[in-house]
């Protein structure tokens, strides 16, 4: 039985097929992986520390305005964020019964303390009285005349209204109209509107690395604008309302409002090391933080530390080898040993080239 001449040709050519597909596949020994290469770089990222507070009068800016005499609240001129020039009417006091009668005494001693007085010195020009006894109503005189002026001062003549010290902004007014107060009672808190800090708190660990003069960028979340300034004080008490550290920052530019609410970026320093791309930092199954590096195009791994991160970068630490890059992209796939190549032409690997 003869084989059909078409049979044939339909086996040849099948034979040609596989034997061109087979020199199509590479050899498995000769696969590489396609990475992006990045030199490897000495350097230091700043270290920060993100927090959030407020913006409030420092205490030093702070005056609070007080009863000076017992007395009613008669009138409230201003309320709470006003801002007010110096000499502003704030609040007008009528002086209570007690206030009015202790003024009726001092000007009855006053008139009585002067009697006398004048009464020593014709005796003592008579020389029927001696200089100690005239010293002393002259000292009792002049004491009459300090209490009556003291409480004329506070108002206790009449009906006396409070003025503002200084350009300022109300912070509180803690008494209403009508009520009667006491010597001594706050009644009205002020703050210096050139005096505003921003107030913020930080966990115990993180005050640590923070130190006076430290610079910080505070960005309101009305989005005004960034001010700065730096760290005036860090407190080394934990607070017992938030368990933070207080940590107050003066403002050096800006005009933000007292109350205001921000956040703050602290810049406690730098940190120095080998800077890579945080995309290239991996974790293997123990836990331990990685990076891959071309040597002559060869995967290898090396177990490096963090020390610091800034935006998309990363500052390690580990034994890394000089001049060799940091494969920073398509590295999770590899193991020890692989080969590589190249999707940028630009990648320094001192020890090869990438093949095509």
């Amino acid at each position: 039985m003869k084989t059909p001449f078409v049979f044939v040709l339909g086996i040849c050519a099948a034979i040609c097929t596989t034997a061109a597909l087979a020199d199509d596949t590479p050899d498995a020994a000769n696969a590489s992986v396609l990475v992006n290469l990045v030199p490897l770089k000495k350097g230091s990222l700043p270290v920060s520390i993100t927090t959030y507070g407020r913006v409030m009068p420092a205490e030093k800016a702070r005056e609070s305005i007080s009863a000076p005499i017992a007395a009613r609240v008669s009138n409230i001129n201003v309320h709470v964020g006003d801002a007010v020039d110096r000499g502003t009417p704030m609040i007008t006091l009528t002086p209570s019964p007690e206030s009015r009668a202790a003024y009726k005494q001092a000007k009855q001693a006053v008139l009585t303390a002067d009697h006398l007085l004048e009464r020593s010195r014709s005796l003592a020009n008579a020389h029927l009285e001696t200089a100690a006894q005239l010293a002393q109503d002259e000292k009792t005189a002049a004491d009459a005349n300090s209490t009556l002026e003291a409480l004329q001062e506070e108002g206790a003549n009449g009906a006396a209204t409070l003025k503002a010290p200084f350009k300022a902004i109300v912070m509180s007014v803690s008494v209403s109209s009508g009520a009667v107060v006491a010597p001594g009672t706050p009644l009205i808190e002020l703050a210096n509107p050139k005096g505003l800090v921003f107030k913020t708190g930080v966990v115990p660990a993180q005050a640590a690395q923070i130190k006076k003069g430290d610079a910080v960028a505070m960005t309101p979340f009305s989005g005004s604008g960034t001010f700065h300034g730096r760290v005036v004080l860090r407190g080394s008490v934990v607070s017992v309302q938030n368990g933070l550290i207080p940590v107050d920052v003066s403002i050096a530019d800006g005009d933000p409002l007292a109350g205001e609410m921000a956040k703050a970026v602290i810049s406690t320093g730098e940190q120095h090391g080998y800077v890579v791309p945080h995309a290239a930092i991996l974790l293997n199954d123990s836990g331990q933080t990685y990076v891959v590096q071309s040597v002559k195009m060869a995967a290898k791994k090396v177990p490096v530390t963090v020390i610091g991160s800034q935006g998309d970068m990363d500052v390690v630490s580990g034994k890394l080898i000089a001049g060799a890059p940091v494969v920073g992209a398509g590295s999770y796939q590899l193991d020890d040993g692989d080969k590589m190549r190249l999707t940028n032409s630009t990648a320094g690997d001192s020890d090869g080239k990438g093949g095509k």
